[in-house]
């Protein structure tokens, strides 16, 4: 195959002038076309007037004669693909946690010939579903079952946003993965790939149903409760407290939301470190601007726009937009009584009339005593207070941009797509003096870059403060803790920061885990 880069074709384009533009840049005929494999497809839309999509193709050709252009080989798409040998063992790896990680870590074990249980904190899918319309509808909360615990993870209840800062290595597996799984197919190809969380529910049951057929084993309401250690070696795990499994292996998928099991982890001599990570709020604005905004008069033809911000201010501190969600609404996460945590979710079809992300402060262990916990700490004493000064019943604090430079509550009736509902606040008395003031600095910043995004209507739901974990557990080059059989990975172990990082570092994993079994046979 050849690469070809920088096909530009208008809005509304057909696959016939897909291919006309392909013949042209490789000078060649009609009927020497075999196939055009889209490789990623992005909008230029600096010139409101003349938007264009921005095109790179692989291309299959019957003869390759006089063909002056990149060959390209299509990378690995499943984890098959990847050529590794499936081997015949009998050791018993636990996965613990089902979210990107830990449904990756199980695909890649169960297809390489083991027969690894995936145990899982909270409930089913389908009955995150019921949860969640129970918290969104009456305020009730089930601290185990929620938007961050449960089959699927914290992602499934999202945007299901795919694009990442890492590298290529095996991202072309995990969409492939998903895409077999149900997901969209352009996610392939598109520069922000999202599978939306309708759609993402589908493609958890049928990655269910998949890791059955291969032997593999999820059992949700599982909750790792304590681990043995003998000699420095992972010999045995407690589920809910009176189930005791002897195992071979461990990998921790567990998501960066539970903090007990961190804890227990600690406790039992995991080493770990404390990292930066962020606090904010989510702000919400009309879609139809942020469209107009990005797209002029052409947004009626185009998908409803996204943006990314990010600035420093002149405290030295990063300020950036976060899992933006087009079409969507701002959600409720909490998942311990009494706190208030926000998040993003939009369907695949993008078709709410709001547009939200989060807008983000970097923040480091010394702004809260340099010690291993103070992230976790502080992050749960602002949850608790944005409870408590919002009235309970998992309404969340809100103010207009407008109110929040001026220091004032706002007032009068504020409409959001957020459930169960807001209470006009003063956010300054909520978050920490040195996160709003870089907020009030970055959004001046994002004003000027998109035109309108710091007007007096938008709207901050407070707080966003998990969009990464505080600690990092410490794994040396071969993936492994200092306690041998334990690997941990994904947003919990400090290793990504989203769906396809978690997958990716699930895969990885994985392999470790089998490479390293391979050495013993």
């Amino acid at each position: 195959m050849y690469r070809i880069n920088g096909i530009r074709l208008p809005i509304g384009y057909t696959q016939e002038d897909l291919s006309k533009a392909v013949l042209k840049k490789l000078n060649t005929y009609k009927n020497n076309l075999e196939k055009v494999v889209i490789l990623s497809r992005s909008i230029d839309a600096r010139y409101k007037n003349n938007i264009l999509y921005v095109i790179n193709v692989a291309v299959e050709l019957k003869n390759n004669k006089g063909i002056r252009a990149e060959e390209y080989v299509l990378p690995p798409s499943t984890i098959k693909e990847l050529g590794f040998k499936p081997i015949s063992t009998d050791k018993k790896v636990v996965v613990v946690g089902s979210g990107p990680a830990g449904l990756f870590a199980g695909l890649t074990l169960a297809e390489l010939g083991f027969k690894p249980i995936i145990i899982e904190r909270g409930g089913s899918v389908e009955e995150r579903v019921q949860k969640i319309e129970g918290l969104r509808n009456f305020g009730v909360l089930d601290t185990e079952t929620n938007v961050q615990f449960g089959e699927g993870g914290a992602g499934t209840f999202s945007d299901g946003k795919l694009n990442s800062g890492i590298s290529k290595e095996y991202t072309a597996v995990v969409f492939g993965e998903l895409i077999k799984a149900g997901a969209p197919s352009d996610i392939a190809y598109e520069s922000a790939p999202h599978i939306g969380t309708d759609v993402l529910r589908s493609v958890v049951k049928n990655m269910r149903a998949r890791l059955k057929e291969l032997g593999a084993t999820l059992v949700t309401h599982a909750k790792l409760t304590d681990i043995k250690i003998v000699e420095n070696k992972i010999t045995e795990i407690v589920i809910n407290g009176t189930q005791t499994e002897k195992i071979d292996y461990l990998i921790l998928a567990i998501g960066q939301s539970a903090e007990d099991t961190i804890t227990l982890l600690h406790n039992r001599g995991m080493l770990m470190s404390a990292k930066p990570f962020s606090l904010g709020v989510r702000v919400e604005h009309s879609q139809r601007f942020i469209d107009y905004a990005q797209y002029g008069d052409s947004y009626r033809l185009l998908p409803p726009a996204d943006y990314k911000l990010s600035t420093h201010v002149s405290n030295g501190r990063g300020v950036y937009t976060f899992c933006m969600c087009p079409g969507g609404e701002v959600v409720c996460s909490s998942c311990e009584e009494g706190t208030i945590i926000t998040n993003g979710m939009s369907n695949r079809a993008r078709d709410s009339e709001y547009a939200n992300s989060a807008v983000l402060v970097s923040v480091n262990p010394q702004d809260f005593g340099g010690d291993l916990f103070g992230g976790f700490r502080a992050r749960k004493e602002l949850e608790r207070d944005a409870y408590r000064i919002a009235g309970g019943g998992y309404k969340a604090p809100a103010q207009y941009y407008g109110d929040f430079v001026r220091g004032k509550s706002s007032t009068g009736e504020i409409i959001s797509s957020y459930l169960p509902g807001i209470n006009g606040e003063n956010l300054n008395a909520l978050l920490p003096k040195y996160v709003c003031e870089s907020i009030k600095e970055g959004m001046e910043t994002f004003g000027r870059k998109i035109k309108g995004f710091d007007q007096e209507k938008a709207l901050f739901i407070a707080p966003e403060t998990h969009s990464s974990c505080p600690i990092r557990m410490e794994r040396n080059d071969r993936g492994e803790s200092n306690i041998e059989g334990i690997y941990p990975c994904g947003e919990g172990a400090g290793y990504a920061g989203g769906i396809t990082s978690s997958a990716v570092d699930g895969i990885k994993q994985a392999l470790n885990v089998y490479f390293n079994e391979m050495e013993k046979q």
